[in-house]
């Protein structure tokens, strides 16, 4: 592998220099807001170190859920990882040179600054930049769709890329090449921040402090936005440092300007107002988990009401009216999830939803027609009880439904499958009863008068 480079360290662009691998005692760690370690020594006036810490924090959870499989983040975490076991191990078998993939601003064709966020220089370099991609991409990939993160990803490693190049042409005045993605990785934090910027991210941390009798280690939840916001502060004041004559190792420019493409890019395509009607759910459950009920209930509402034809929206709703003891909003949000779930063709949820319906509310009904759709599916789903009160209800409260007859008719059927012989004569009679002319007449009279002679 090519050692003779000194480049990024965890989590950095690697900016590649013909020099020795050297650096100070102490160094960064992690993409600098997924794991960053730092000591600091103050001099006293006898020359000797007045105090000195190390910290190190690396993000393992995040409050969110995901409903989809992240396809294209455990694509790209493969390919890195395949290329870095190749080029490391076997770079000799493989025909393809390792330098030609490394992005040389003046140099390398357009293509590079792409293929080179697949290449990593050492273990801390790929394994920072997959942690991130992990943990972040995973769930913005689930918000955002496939096509649009893979967007975020390949336009963030190449914008920044691309300007870390004039960054080092022009102002540091050097032709280092660049390698890594923390470049897309950035991306993805930026459209991160936007798009799910109501999270928390949940760290691991370790202080310790010597000379100070400190030890300490632990996890803490933070806001995303101030946890990439020290991470942009960070970028932010590194890449003035090396203006001033820093070490030029680590590609900063590269994490800005990655982070701003991502930004741009997925408020574009509408990231802010979908993070707006997230905050809205996000915020309501951490109200539930609180038992604040009312608080849950009216973000709850502002929820329902920015997605109309969403179904979980409004069984949610519905549930924190029962919390909080409104009985006709409940009613009113659990008719419309189920609505809005049999007209997404979603069925299992609409069941689910009005048998938990049912429990709240013994007399609760759909509108008629909606409500014999559900008890035609509870029946062929094999949901015999939960049929049979549907129908009930349905026979209760729309007796002069066209379909009415026929209702009564399967809620005898259902009656005899489940061996109650009375109950299933008593509908076949109140079918002839109440509708002799219908054509189903005969049918029930047949049938009563066998259960009868029985």
């Amino acid at each position: 592998g090519p050692r003779f480079f000194a480049g990024a360290r965890v989590g950095g662009e690697a900016s590649f220099r013909p020099m020795a691998r050297c650096g100070p005692l102490f160094r960064g760690r992690g993409v600098e807001l997924a794991g960053t370690g730092r000591a600091k020594d103050s001099l006293g006036r006898d020359g000797r170190p007045a105090r000195m810490y190390f910290f190190y924090y690396i993000p393992i959870g995040i409050d969110a859920e995901r409903r989809r499989f992240p396809t294209l983040t455990v694509l790209f975490t493969g390919i890195c990882v395949l290329l870095f076991v190749l080029f490391r191990f076997f770079a000799a078998s493989v025909p393809l040179d390792f330098r030609n993939y490394v992005y040389y601003p003046g140099f390398s064709p357009p293509i590079s600054a792409l293929a080179a966020a697949f290449f990593h220089m050492d273990y801390f370099h790929i394994a920072s930049n997959l942690v991130y991609l992990v943990l972040f991409g995973r769930y913005l990939e689930d918000r955002v769709g496939p096509l649009r993160f893979a967007a975020i990803f390949v336009g963030s490693a190449i914008i920044g890329n691309v300007a870390q190049g004039w960054f080092n042409l022009h102002v540091l005045h050097t032709n280092a090449g660049i390698i890594g993605a923390s470049g897309a990785i950035s991306g993805i934090l930026g459209a991160f921040l936007v798009r799910m910027r109501h999270q928390r991210v949940k760290i691991a941390y370790w202080v310790f402090a010597p000379l100070m009798a400190t030890n300490r280690a632990g996890t803490s939840n933070l806001h995303v936005f101030f946890a990439i916001a020290l991470w942009v502060l960070i970028q932010v004041v590194r890449s003035l440092v090396q203006v001033t004559g820093g070490p030029a190792n680590v590609a900063y420019m590269t994490h800005l300007s990655g982070f701003v493409f991502g930004m741009v890019f997925v408020s574009l395509v509408g990231g802010w107002r979908a993070g707006i009607v997230e905050g809205h759910l996000v915020k309501a459950q951490r109200y539930l988990r609180k038992g604040e009920f009312y608080g849950a209930q009216d973000e709850l509402s502002h929820y329902a009401d920015a997605l109309p034809h969403d179904g979980d929206a409004h069984a949610a709703l519905a549930r924190a009216h029962v919390q909080c003891g409104n009985a006709p909003g409940a009613r009113e949000s659990y008719a419309t999830a189920c609505l809005r779930y049999l007209a997404a063709g979603r069925r299992g949820d609409a069941e689910r939803v009005y048998q938990e319906a049912v429990r709240a509310f013994r007399d609760f009904v759909l509108p008629p027609d909606a409500q014999l759709d559900l008890c035609f599916g509870l029946e062929r789903s094999l949901k015999q009880d939960a049929a049979v009160l549907a129908y009930d209800a349905f026979l209760r409260f729309h007796p002069d439904h066209p379909e009415a007859a026929f209702a009564l008719l399967r809620a005898a059927n259902l009656h005899a499958k489940r061996g109650d012989a009375p109950r299933a004569r008593h509908c076949y009679d109140t079918l002839v009863l109440r509708y002799p002319d219908d054509p189903w007449a005969d049918f029930a009279r047949e049938h009563a008068r066998r259960l009868a002679t029985a």
